[in-house]
């Protein structure tokens, strides 16, 4: 039978591997928190270093987001005109505006 508190922790240790950290760091995590107060600082640490790499996988998915975006309208453009010369050859002005910055840094520039 789990109690109440076990919910809490099966929550607490699905968030963690979520953010991608390692089953080991989560296993470090747990025996910090068995081991009371005097490692608060310590898990607080943990918790903020996990805090940023989310933020940085929610930047690159954003990221990611766009560019398959973008290459949706790429290919949706290129089988309304029947060609990938037209959005190829568009010019960035000739884009909609939220694919711009995607194409320039698709293309280096």
């Amino acid at each position: 039978m789990f109690k109440d508190a076990d919910f809490e922790w099966l929550q607490v240790i699905e968030c963690l591997k979520k953010t991608g950290m390692s089953l080991m760091d989560v296993k470090h995590f747990i025996e910090m928190s068995m081991q009371g107060d005097d490692t608060i600082d310590e898990r607080l640490t943990l918790i903020i270093r996990q805090k940023e790499a989310v933020k940085t996988q929610i930047d690159d998915l954003s990221q990611t987001l766009k560019t398959l975006e973008f290459k949706e309208w790429y290919y949706q453009t290129a089988k309304e005109a029947g060609t990938t010369s037209v959005p190829r050859s568009m010019t960035l002005d000739e884009l909609p505006e939220e694919f711009r910055e995607v194409r320039k840094a698709l293309r280096g520039e």
